[in-house]
């Protein structure tokens, strides 16, 4: 039986036993401890959800979510525990590892713990913390589980309240910390790019350094390694005791590569011999050309949309829309509800991150009329994006689509067209 079906089914069951539903709408929480959840199945497997889409289907349907306040209880209420991910496409810095390294010539990057060492050795660490002429270069510190200590903090709910959450001695993880003159880094990793996560991963850490007393600023970023891109989502708590008080300040991105970028008059030609195909099958629906390329990665064997859906940490019904998005660009098929790769899309699986696959990756999205019709206007007008004429060459070009769905449609070819502009040169 599939994960989430384990976890539908023991939830439902404790909801059904303790009447958890009613408790939360008497009491505003329901406090649940591991024994409890244990008469069904092991605790660390159905209490750890890092995105809301991965959260059992009675809670996705009352908004609820659960969070641990020691090492053996749980509170499950109406909190808004996740935080959007927004992943902008963004002309990435080019940074080469010293030219002494050579752990990484003859071996892919396979875990979070490798990408990040890239990045330590690398120098994108020292960047994104602003490091000095002159100053040392950031050094690795905690990592690893470690407790919280007492914890006492607000978090908002979905009913507009704040709700006063006390933690004692709760596990925490952290992925990576690093440490330079004046600042603190606490780092989450991923290799895929989630439509959110749970900011507990960020919160716990962040307060954990902060109780240290350095006087030093803590910094806590969401980072991910998805396309062979090193992306640092660089958050801040304006307000250190409220969990909800987290924003976003800014986001970097890297890439290890020697040059970068497609000249405008490449691209230019690349439109010119376009075939200007008319626009047939499944439009694009899926805002983010990052996990797209992403996706890639997940496809070594065929996958149904829900499946894929799980491996890039999204709501089931969105994996239809990135395996359609392959489809779409020629890299996929979808044969039997399962997406596979096709040989072009194999072949570009294997490419690395640089000018060769992106320009063929953009020979295949400007195949397509409305995309071709949108970067020439685009390149007309300075390479700024204008929402109403990406409306305008939709509605011309795609007559099957009524109004209300060609606006929906225009955030994602808006999404691809910004991945576009972030490869040129």
């Amino acid at each position: 039986m599939a994960k989430e079906n384990i976890r539908d089914r023991v939830w439902e069951q404790l909801f059904a036993k303790y009447d958890i539903l009613a408790a939360i709408e008497r009491d505003g929480i329901f406090e649940i401890t591991a024994n409890q959840i244990k008469e069904f199945y092991e605790p660390l497997l159905v209490t750890k959800y890092d995105w809301s889409s991965s959260l059992p289907q009675i809670f996705q349907a009352h908004k609820l979510a659960i969070l641990p306040d020691s090492r053996g209880t749980y509170k499950i209420g109406p909190f808004k525990a996740y935080q959007p991910l927004v992943h902008r496409e963004l002309r990435p810095i080019l940074k080469q590892l010293p030219n002494f390294v050579h752990s990484f010539d003859h071996f892919p990057i396979t875990s979070e713990s490798m990408a990040l060492n890239v990045a330590q050795a690398s120098g994108m660490i020292d960047d994104v913390l602003d490091r000095q002429p002159g100053d040392p270069a950031a050094v690795d510190t905690l990592t690893g589980r470690v407790k919280s200590g007492h914890l006492t903090y607000q978090i908002a709910t979905t009913k507009g309240q704040q709700f006063d959450f006390a933690v004692a001695n709760s596990q925490v993880e952290i992925d990576a910390g690093y440490e330079n003159q004046d600042k603190l880094a606490v780092i989450e990793a991923k290799r895929k790019l989630p439509q959110d996560f749970m900011i507990r991963q960020l919160y716990y850490p962040y307060r954990l350094y902060q109780s240290l007393q350095t006087g030093k600023t803590v910094v806590p970023i969401y980072f991910t390694y998805v396309d062979q891109v090193y992306a640092f989502h660089i958050y801040e708590f304006t307000d250190p005791m409220n969990y909800s008080s987290i924003r976003e300040v800014r986001q970097v991105n890297f890439v290890l590569n020697t040059t970068w970028g497609t000249p405008v008059a490449v691209a230019r030609e690349i439109a010119a011999q376009s075939p200007n195909s008319p626009e047939q099958g499944i439009y694009p629906q899926a805002n983010s050309f990052s996990r797209v390329l992403g996706s890639l990665a997940s496809l070594e064997t065929p996958l149904t949309g829900p499946e894929l859906a799980a491996e890039l940490g999204l709501n089931a019904r969105q994996g239809d829309y990135y395996g359609n998005a392959l489809v779409y660009l020629g890299l996929a098929t979808k044969v039997a509800h399962q997406f596979t790769l096709t040989d072009l899309g194999q072949h570009v699986r294997t490419l690395p991150n640089g000018d060769q696959r992106n320009q063929l990756l953009l020979k295949q999205l400007l195949a397509h009329r409305t995309f071709k019709l949108i970067f020439e206007a685009t390149m007309a007008n300075d390479q700024r994006l204008e929402l109403d004429e990406i409306r305008r060459v939709m509605q011309a070009n795609i007559p099957d689509l009524n109004a209300t769905t060609i606006n929906r449609r225009v955030s994602t070819v808006r999404a691809w067209m910004e991945w576009v502009l972030s490869i040129l040169q």
